[in-house]
């Protein structure tokens, strides 16, 4: 785990959201956060999880409240990176995306499947900026169970940021699903065990193995 700093270059407003831009020499892999401070002081005193949207060698990107303070020249204080990396895609895999509000960040792992020759499907339970989505990506609208139940079986891999309530009826048997847990996680090391998981495997720390778990680990939380 390192500390740096990364340089907003670019904002824009994404439905009610701001897509803010970075450059950093601090930047996680597919699947991985990073721990920031939004603001130059101590207050508030716990740095703020960032799950990319989008990823690049020297850059990211993350999408944050509508109110954040965050504006192009602007510096903020990074720590990380945090959790375990998630296989980038293999050659012409297909990957299926499950938000009930906002997808963006499950939407690295659209950009790894078509980089690849491969492609990339989203439901979204909820409206949004279709616009902002890579024109590549298959957009389905509607009810996440029952468009999983007709879409999951094309899929190699299902990446889901939806409700706990939604998990135990999106879980296949026949595809790998990962989901997105965003517990508290001051530390970013384990230390706190603020962000501990419930597993079929014993406990895990989000922080260091998630934050994407295998659906199958959760359903003693069901």
């Amino acid at each position: 785990m390192r500390h740096t700093n990364a340089h907003c270059t670019l904002t824009e407003l994404i439905g009610e959201h701001i897509r803010a831009h970075f450059d950093s020499d601090l930047v996680p892999s597919l699947g991985q956060f990073l721990l920031a401070r939004l603001t130059p002081s101590l207050d508030p005193y716990l740095r703020v999880p960032l799950f990319p949207s989008s990823l690049s060698p020297s850059s990211f990107s993350v999408d944050l409240p509508r109110d954040s303070n965050i504006s192009p020249g602007m510096m903020i204080d990074l720590i990380g990176p945090c959790g375990a990396a998630i296989e980038e895609s293999r050659e012409r895999e297909r990957v299926l995306l499950i938000a009930d509000d906002s997808p963006a960040a499950l939407l690295p792992f659209a950009s790894s499947a078509i980089a690849r020759a491969g492609a990339a499907t989203v439901i979204l339970a909820q409206p949004y900026p279709l616009d902002s989505l890579d024109p590549r990506i298959e957009i389905h609208r509607g009810d996440p169970v029952s468009l999983t139940q007709d879409l999951a079986p094309h899929a190699d891999r299902i990446f889901i940021h939806t409700s706990h309530a939604f998990h135990a009826s999106l879980i296949t048997h026949h595809v790998a699903a990962y989901t997105l847990l965003t517990h508290p996680t001051p530390c970013g090391t384990g230390a706190c065990q603020a962000c501990y998981v419930k597993t079929n495997r014993g406990h895990k720390m989000s922080c260091l193995h998630g934050p994407f778990f295998n659906l199958q680990l959760l359903i003693t939380d069901h």
